[in-house]
C-alpha cells in the first residue's frame, strides 16, 4: 500500500497496509500503558470512578495486515477501546455490587478521507464482534479532519468535562515535522494533566541534516532549529560518536520547547540488521506516569534501546561530554544493559551525593535524575539497596530513624552520603 506524507493509506474494499513487527511492538505498548493508565489511577479501592480522554492524532485507517500472520490485526484506535475494556474488568474483579466506573471518550482523528471512511468501518466491524463496549462505541467522536485543526474542538471539549483533564494523546505521525514542539507545549498547559506519546523519525532528521534553509525550514517549523549545532554540523558528521552527539541536542530541543517535566525517549528496535529508526516519545508532568511507560520499556526489553551512557546523561552541548564519550554501542533494555545502567549509577550516586553535602530525600533524588536515566524506579530502587548494603549511604525515616538496607524505600526516606566513604 502506498504511502503518504503523514503514514499509509487505506481504502474500502481493498486489503490494509501491513504493519512490521516493530511497529506492532509500539502498538503493544501503547496499548498496555492505557490500560496501565488506568489501573494506577484507580490503584485505591475506595475511588469510584476516572474520567478520561483518549486522543489519536493520526488514526489512519485501524487495521493492518500482520506481517508474522498475515491475518488482520487492529491499529491504535482500537487498542485504545480494548485497553480501557479491559482495564474497566480488572478495576472490577470481585465487586458485585458498585462497578466502578472508566467514563472515557475517544477522539480518532484522521485527515485523509479514504481512511476516515475505512475506520468507521472497521470500528462497527469490531463492534458488532464485540471486540469493544457498546458503551466506549457511543463516546467516539471521529473526526475527518488534520490534528492540529482539530486540536482546539478537542481541548474545549476535554476542558469541558467535570473532572476531565486527564488525557492522553497519541501523536503516531510518520514524517518528524507534522507536530511542532509549541503545539505540544500549548496542549500540556491547557491540560496540565495531559500526557503525550509521540513518534519522531529521528533517524531520518539526523541522515538528511545539513545548513541549507531547505533543511532548516522543516526543523525550524517545529521548533528545533537552534537545537542544531548547524556551525559544528560537518565536522560533527565525520566523528565516530556523531549520532549520539546530535541526539543530545535534538533530545534537548524536544524537552525544552514542550516544557514537559518528564521524557523518556527511545528507539524502537527494528528487526535484523536495519538501521535504527525512530524515537517513541512519552512526555508527561507526572512522576509515576512517567515511570509506568519506562517500566514497560524493560518489558519488552528485545525491541526497545539507548544510544546515551548507561548511567546518568545530560542533554545538550557538553563539550567535555563529546570528547570523553566512549563510543558506547546501543545498550538494549536487557540483563546485560540492565547491569551496565546500575553499575553506572551506584558510582554515580554516590558522587551526587557528595557533591550535594546534605540530605536529600528518595522523592527528591529520584525526581531530578529519572528523566537523565534508562532506568525505572524498581531499578533505581536497585541502585540504593546495593549503595546502603555497601555502607555508602546512610537511610533515615522522615523521623530520622535510622533504616536497614531494604528491597524498597520509601519516597520520605532521607539519604545522605557516609562519612565513613571516601570516593575517589
Amino acid at each position: 500500500m502506498a504511502k503518504t506524507d503523514d503514514k499509509y493509506e487505506w481504502h474500502i474494499g481493498l486489503p490494509p497496509p501491513v504493519l512490521d513487527q516493530h511497529s506492532a511492538v509500539k502498538h503493544s505498548i501503547i496499548e498496555s500503558y492505557v490500560s496501565r493508565y488506568i489501573e494506577t489511577v484507580m490503584s485505591r479501592a475506595i475511588i469510584p470512578k476516572v474520567t478520561l480522554s483518549l486522543v489519536d492524532g493520526f488514526a489512519g485507517g485501524g487495521e493492518y495486515l500482520s506481517d508474522t500472520t498475515g491475518g488482520s490485526t487492529d491499529g491504535t484506535p482500537l487498542l485504545m477501546l480494548r485497553a480501557v475494556r479491559e482495564a474497566r474488568a480488572k478495576i472490577n474483579i470481585g465487586r458485585t455490587i458498585t462497578p466502578r466506573e472508566v467514563d472515557a471518550e475517544f477522539f480518532f482523528v484522521e485527515k485523509n478521507n479514504d481512511s476516515a471512511q475505512y475506520l468507521h468501518q472497521h470500528l462497527a466491524k469490531r463492534r458488532g464482534e464485540g471486540a469493544i463496549a457498546d458503551s466506549d462505541y457511543r463516546k467516539v467522536r471521529l473526526r475527518n479532519s488534520s490534528f492540529l485543526d482539530e486540536l482546539p474542538h478537542i481541548v474545549a471539549r476535554i476542558k469541558a468535562r467535570r473532572n476531565g483533564c486527564r488525557s492522553i494523546f497519541l501523536l503516531d505521525q510518520y514524517n518528524y515535522h507534522a507536530v511542532p514542539m509549541r503545539t505540544i507545549r500549548w496542549l500540556m498547559s491547557e491540560l496540565p494533566g495531559a500526557e503525550v506519546i509521540l513518534t519522531f523519525n529521528v533517524d531520518s532528521l539526523m541522515t538528511f541534516l545539513s545548513d541549507s534553509e531547505r533543511n532548516r525550514k522543516p526543523v525550524r517549523a517545529i521548533d528545533l532549529e537552534q537545537y542544531i549545532p548547524w556551525e559544528r554540523l560537518k565536522s560533527l558528521k565525520t566523528a565516530q560518536d556523531w549520532r549520539t552527539s546530535l541526539q543530545r541536542h535534538i533530545a534537548h530541543g524536544i524537552k525544552v520547547e514542550t516544557d514537559a517535566k518528564f521524557m523518556t525517549l527511545f528507539f524502537v528496535r527494528p528487526q535484523a540488521s536495519n538501521s535504527w529508526s525512530y524515537w517513541l516519545v512519552h512526555l508527561s508532568q507526572r512522576y509515576k506516569a512517567h515511570d509506568v511507560m519506562k517500566a514497560l520499556h524493560w518489558e519488552h526489553s528485545s525491541e526497545f534501546g539507548h544510544e546515551l551512557e548507561p548511567g546518568l546523561f545530560m542533554l545538550g552541548y557538553n563539550p567535555r561530554q563529546d570528547e570523553d564519550y566512549s563510543g558506547q554501542s546501543s545498550l538494549l533494555f536487557d540483563q546485560s544493559g540492565e547491569q551496565k545502567c546500575v553499575e553506572a549509577l551506584t558510582e554515580q550516586f554516590g558522587r551526587l551525593l557528595v557533591d550535594k553535602r546534605q540530605p536529600v530525600t528518595v522523592a527528591q533524588l529520584f525526581e531530578e535524575n529519572i528523566s537523565n536515566t534508562m532506568a525505572d524506579e524498581s531499578r533505581l530502587q536497585r541502585v540504593l539497596r546495593s549503595m546502603h548494603a555497601a555502607g555508602s549511604i546512610a537511610v533515615s525515616t522522615k523521623n530520622d530513624r535510622q533504616r536497614r538496607p531494604s528491597k524498597i524505600y520509601l519516597p520520605t526516606d532521607v539519604i545522605e552520603h557516609s562519612r565513613q566513604i571516601i570516593l575517589t
